[in-house]
């Protein structure tokens, strides 16, 4: 059974259980703790029993306080009242990498476990706590920063992030920036981006709600700020998808703009932009970093085949959403096609067989349907399957052969046994 006795203070409370007599029985106080703390705030406050006194290194404030204290909760004050260093002896201690606020702040929360912060204190009581080594005061700063993020201050606590290296805080200024970049670009804060935060935004796989054409100007807006600015340009630029973009937008919009014509790296992007879109039968053994949609997921697609109900040949192309669990409609095939194969080199989709036909592509050697088809490096093999003559009769396909994107061509390969 459990016992509770008294309030307030001095409550206790023991777990019983039937016992002879003698049996040894453990009691916890649940205020104890905070009773010691508030107690050695007394002490503090009234001035009694301090034996070191600690000075900020931006002023002659002092700060009274107990090395047991000060060393119970930070490994710096350990080391220097017990690991035999000059401090360990002196009776007043000038700490020259902590200003008086955040001395205040740290000292305040060791003596009473509470922190209150806003933003003209938080770097002061980060540069303190990062110092002495007060991690439970680094992690509030944390939780702090994070929850306050917006677009009107996500650039000022990244580079706080940064400076202090927080990494989780600066992970979450990361991805909110992501997701609000379109928002973002409205702004003033979007020009006060650091190069290396801009950088790693327009390379992510996560950014979404942008064209490539948007992200370049909002590119070229950011270097036009500051001429020092320029010399970051090229680097910039080779995190735009200049072969996503349409053959009117790099002849309208980016091949105006001075420095894609002067900078040989830019140049060579156009270049490849312009390689890529000439040659599209060739773009499945092209792809790059620049050539990828944008996206951070895959998804389940389904295309073709015979409606049951209708009993009617489909060309409709669907997507399984996982985050909202229902299917999505995307462009449509050209044609119906049921029977057919479907595999997937450098993330183009191919759509083989039909019961009589092949579009689009090359022709198979042979016509085929129900034929398995996968990919090895970069060709497509289809491997047997049948040939229907009829509305029921078949004959069996053993041939098999290879498709090379590059070339264009299916090229026949040694036949099934059976």
């Amino acid at each position: 059974m459990k016992v509770s006795l008294g309030n307030g203070e001095m409550g206790v409370s023991a777990h019983l259980q039937p016992c002879k007599a003698g049996t040894t029985r453990f009691f916890t106080s649940n205020t104890h703790s905070t009773v010691v703390l508030q107690g050695f705030d007394q002490l503090r406050i009234e001035g009694l029993l301090c034996d070191v006194t600690l000075v900020p290194g931006d002023g002659d404030e002092i700060f009274p306080v107990h090395r047991a204290m000060m060393a119970s909760a930070s490994d710096y004050f350990k080391a220097m009242f017990t690991g035999g260093m000059k401090e360990q002896d002196l009776m007043c201690i000038k700490l020259h990498g902590v200003n008086k606020i955040g001395l205040k702040k740290i000292i305040d929360f060791i003596y009473t476990a509470k922190l209150s912060l806003n933003m003209d204190n938080l770097q002061d009581t980060l540069e303190a706590a990062s110092f002495l080594q007060i991690l439970p005061v680094l992690d509030f700063c944390k939780v702090f920063l994070i929850s306050g993020v917006s677009l009107e201050n996500c650039v000022e606590v990244g580079r706080i992030a940064n400076t202090y290296n927080l990494i989780e805080v600066d992970k979450y200024v990361n991805n909110f920036i992501l997701k609000n970049f379109p928002a973002l670009l409205s702004t003033g804060e979007f020009l006060k981006l650091p190069f290396d935060r801009l950088a790693f935004v327009l390379s992510s796989n996560s950014l979404k709600h942008c064209s490539e054409l948007e992200l370049f100007k909002a590119a070229c807006r950011w270097l036009r700020l500051e001429d020092p600015r320029m010399d970051y340009a090229a680097k910039l630029m080779k995190n735009i998808r200049f072969p996503l973009m349409t053959p009117q937008d790099l002849i309208n919009y980016v091949q105006t703009v001075d420095f894609m014509r002067t900078d040989n790296t830019c140049v060579n992007l156009l270049l490849e932009a312009s390689n890529y879109q000439m040659m599209p039968y060739m773009q499945p053994v092209m792809q790059s970093d620049r050539t990828a949609i944008r996206s951070d997921s895959t998804h389940l697609v389904t295309l073709g085949g015979v409606l049951r109900q209708q009993l009617v040949v489909s060309k409709e192309l669907r997507m399984y959403d996982e985050r909202a669990q229902e299917w999505k409609s995307l462009a449509p095939m050209d044609a119906p096609r049921y029977q057919h194969g479907i595999a997937v080199i450098g993330n183009f989709l191919y759509v083989v067989g039909d019961t009589d036909k092949w579009t689009q592509k090359a022709p198979m050697t042979t016509v085929r349907g129900l034929h398995c088809m996968c990919t090895v490096g970069d060709k497509l093999y289809v491997i047997g399957g049948n040939h229907f003559r009829g509305t029921s009769d078949y004959d069996d396909v053993l041939s098999c052969e290879y498709y090379s994107p590059t070339l264009d061509q299916w090229t026949p390969i040694a036949a099934m046994l059976r």
